[in-house]
């Protein structure tokens, strides 16, 4: 017979790991989704042409690439 209580806690290890893995997964992603979104207004696209193509508004792309691009002066540096 199997424990019902083990199998259940050996089940539940393996939701958690893949969760994990999904977790990192997204954050590698996201990671890329924002490089490419100013990879496209540093070519000059619009936050228009940006936003329709992530499902995003325009207004999101901006504060999107305002909030992932490094201070040029070093302001945004923490240290």
């Amino acid at each position: 017979m199997t424990d019902p209580i083990a199998a259940r806690d050996a089940e539940l290890a393996g939701v958690f790991e893949r969760l994990e893995q999904a977790a990192e997964q997204e954050a590698a992603w996201r990671d890329e989704k924002e490089s490419l979104v100013r990879q496209a207004k540093a070519l000059g696209a619009s936050h228009r042409a940006i936003g329709g193509r992530i499902e995003m508004s325009h207004t999101g792309v901006g504060k999107l690439i305002t909030r992932t691009t490094p201070a040029a002066d070093g302001s945004g540096d923490v240290g």
